[in-house]
């Protein structure tokens, strides 16, 4: 089965009568994805907040203990994340699958920049 759609007329038929459970894309793919992780785990939620608590801590932490503001750099990048993880928290309803897809990607975007300007922090002080 082709991830694009075809303009062959003869493979349409095949394509209408595809059981729901097929992908046929890869937005779909990814939104089957990070919408079944969501819902199949209420707990993903929780874990993701610690862990985004833990990293501002260890920011905050490590600010102190160095006297030096470089630590706190990727701190932005964590306050963008918060408001994603808010954000996906608040995308409870089924017509939200969308939505839960974008924050998804901007929380682990915002964190993934976060992580590498704390590694490129160390690497400065270091």
């Amino acid at each position: 089965m082709p991830l694009t759609p075809t303009k062959d007329e003869n493979e349409a038929p095949e394509l209408a009568a595809a059981s729901p459970r097929e992908v046929r894309g890869l937005v779909e793919l990814t939104e089957r994805i990070v919408v079944g992780a969501y819902r199949g785990h209420p707990w993903i939620p929780r874990a993701l907040t610690i862990a985004l608590g833990v990293l501002v801590a260890t920011c905050l932490v490590a600010g102190v203990v160095r006297l030096s503001p470089l630590p706190l750099i990727p701190l932005p990048f964590f306050a963008v994340s918060a408001y994603a993880l808010v954000r996906l928290k608040a995308a409870k309803s089924a017509e939200a699958n969308r939505s839960l897809v974008a924050w998804t990607g901007l929380f682990t975007g915002a964190t993934l920049a976060g992580f590498w300007l704390i590694s490129m922090a160390g690497r400065w002080l270091g």
